[in-house]
């Protein structure tokens, strides 16, 4: 028997859930068949072009809308006919099988092409088989079969949530268009194995705005075209988990996703593609853009055959009890280590969340939320050594792809309800450096905490104005700082910071960069040049709501007022803060890395917690429990 079947009791009640759903649902994202059509049309003149460089997502894509509306079978048959040509057909490459990200790439370079293409295939076979020509029929079952090799080729780690997910579906997907049980039996192994890792440490991309929804385009697929009942209750079972821990960190307010996160590539406003599943959730006030990343061009309003097939809304009992819960404070493993843990307060007006270490080059590792509005930015706290408060300058990696990335320091944080205690230390060019640049790459070191432009700031009991970057506003070291949107504010206070040539305090400014900017900024300056050394920033940070004017500036007595202190003993920091509930501590070692006492903070959970009571093992606990 399928060691997996040994989920099927638990697991397949929520069956009727799933069909509850397909017999009350209607797609939510419409779109005009005649403009689609003439979307297509324009996507079809791009792809024809000689000089055309088009993504293999996109022309995937095209092939998958221009099947849904049974538009020109013959230019679907072209599409597949050209996405043959960007494939590796070569059995003894290392590549065989993947795919050339961009058609102008001599080779494969970014290994996941394999499953962003693999995905497509699979929903064009499900949704639309019977519409394809003969040729093209033929052609499909090409390019499934030969990227089933190249998946094997692409190894892919269990923390790499989006991708793993991905290759599940595919693999599922594909072995059971092709008549390949053994493909598809690693599919369904991989989605349990999933849910084990997971059960122990969590979503390891936590929190991620644009992977959630990548997430969920891979289990409702297997939920709703998987031929296997346990593989579909199975998804069904990990989306519930993902959903309510979206539902624990949605900062109303502001129709996003708050709190610290993995993998942001919106640094100000925690926009991204999990959008597309809140809006059909009735989470957004306003529709949100569609996604433009893999598709040729940018006119593709109306063609939603690939939304639909992964549209499946979560129950409302999955995520109303915890949104209803204001404040909440949720606590969550993100990974095996214990530093792997965010801590994020939600409240009506204002939220705070930190994590204790850095997934990526694209994390954000401390997030505060302030005002009523989703045009009102986020507060963020990051080093950054190309000169990039905003998180706008991308750049080419090796696969290609231009992003926006900045560095990772080391990270101790506690956090405690309301308020946080965070240490950020690095030496960018040094042996323990992660995700180390080149040389001559860096061109600063600076640590930023974005500031919304619709915030009054304030040190103490005065308003403060920004400087220019020519000409900025100095703020006194320790100097208690507070942005305030209508009832609510945040507090600010770097309780240590020093520069790359010795203990002596970064200068902290205060600086406006012009309206383009929708953000202001402090920036904190450890080098104007490519940094030789090491740099630590401490920072206490609380939020709090329901203020007038009195209530504000009692807030403001009671943070600037309250015992806190840094000691440095060689390479290790001391650092304390009167905490509102008890203490926040940290000692820690920056040289080596090492985090030697964090005390004060909220107590690591199981898996999920919001307000103290263990929600995430109620969910996935049962992966724990069968050897």
């Amino acid at each position: 028997m399928n060691k997996n079947l040994r989920y099927l009791p638990r697991a397949l009640f929520l069956l009727p859930v799933l069909a509850a759903i397909a017999a009350s649902a209607q797609p939510l994202w419409q779109g005009d068949p005649g403009k689609g059509a003439a979307e297509l049309e324009a996507q079809w003149q791009t792809l024809t072009r000689p000089d055309a460089v088009v993504g293999i997502r996109g022309v995937l894509r095209f092939a998958v809308e221009a099947a849904a509306l049974d538009w020109h079978p013959g230019r679907v048959e072209h599409a597949l006919e050209f996405a043959r040509g960007m494939q590796d057909l070569d059995p003894a490459s290392p590549t065989h099988g993947n795919f050339r990200w961009y058609s102008n790439q001599p080779r494969p370079v970014d290994l996941n092409a394999a499953e962003f293409a693999a995905q497509l295939l699979g929903v064009l076979h499900a949704q639309s088989r019977d519409r394809l020509t003969p040729a093209a029929r033929d052609r499909l079952r090409e390019l499934m079969t030969d990227a089933i090799e190249g998946m094997k080729l692409h190894q892919v780690k269990l923390p790499y949530t989006n991708i793993w997910l991905k290759k599940t579906w595919c693999l599922i997907a594909l072995g059971e268009a092709l008549g390949r049980p053994d493909v598809a039996d690693d599919g369904y192994a991989r989605l349990a194995e999933w849910l084990r890792f997971t059960a122990a440490n969590g979503i390891c991309e936590f929190n991620a705005v644009t992977y959630y929804g990548t997430d969920l385009d891979s289990l409702n697929l297997i939920a709703k075209y998987a031929a296997r009942p346990e593989g579909r209750a199975l998804a069904l079972k990990a989306a519930r988990y993902l959903w309510t821990a979206a539902a624990a960190n949605w900062f109303a307010a502001g129709d996003r996703l708050g709190g610290a996160n993995a993998r942001s590539y919106d640094y100000l406003f925690g926009h991204g593609y999990f959008e597309c599943f809140t809006w059909t959730a009735g989470w957004l006030r306003a529709r949100p853009d569609i996604e433009n990343a893999g598709w040729i061009g940018s006119n593709h309003d109306n063609l939603v055959a690939f939304r639909n097939a992964a549209h499946l809304p979560a129950p409302r009992e999955w995520t109303e009890p915890v949104r209803a819960q204001i404040p909440r404070t949720v606590v969550q493993r993100w990974g095996e280590a214990p530093a792997r843990t965010a801590v994020h307060w939600v409240g009506r007006h204002a939220g705070l969340g930190t994590s204790g270490e850095a997934y990526s080059r694209e994390d954000r590792a401390l997030v505060i939320d302030l005002g009523d509005s989703p045009a009102i930015p986020q507060l963020t706290l990051f080093m950054d050594g190309r000169g990039d408060p905003f998180g706008t300058k991308k750049v080419k990696g090796a696969d290609a792809h231009a992003k926006a990335l900045h560095l990772v320091p080391f990270i101790a944080s506690v956090q405690r309800g309301p308020e946080a205690l965070q240490l950020l230390s690095l030496e960018p060019l040094g042996p323990a450096a992660r995700f180390k640049p080149k040389p001559g790459e860096l061109s600063c070191l600076l640590t930023h905490l974005t500031i919304p432009r619709e915030a009054e700031v304030w040190a103490g009991d005065a308003r403060l104005k920004p400087g220019t970057p020519a000409k900025p506003a100095v703020i006194p070291p320790g100097a208690p700082l507070f942005a305030r949107i209508g009832d609510a504010a945040a507090a600010i206070r770097i309780l240590y910071s020093d520069t790359t040539d010795g203990d002596r305090p970064a200068e902290i400014r205060f600086i406006d960069d012009g309206r383009a900017a929708k953000a202001r900024r402090l920036t904190l300056v450890h080098d104007t040049a490519e940094p030789k050394g090491r740099a630590t920033v401490v920072a206490w940070l609380r939020v709090a709501e329901g203020l007038d004017d009195a209530g504000f500036a009692a807030f403001r007595q009671t943070f600037a007022s309250a015992a806190a202190g840094v000691k440095k003993e060689g390479s290790v920091i001391k650092a304390t803060a009167a905490g509102l509930a008890a203490p926040l501590r940290i000692e820690a070692d920056v040289e080596k890395q090492e985090r030697l006492l964090l005390e004060g903070g909220e107590p690591r959970p199981a898996l999920l917690t919001v307000n103290g009571r263990e929600i995430g093992f109620e969910l996935l606990g049962e992966f724990l429990t069968r050897p």
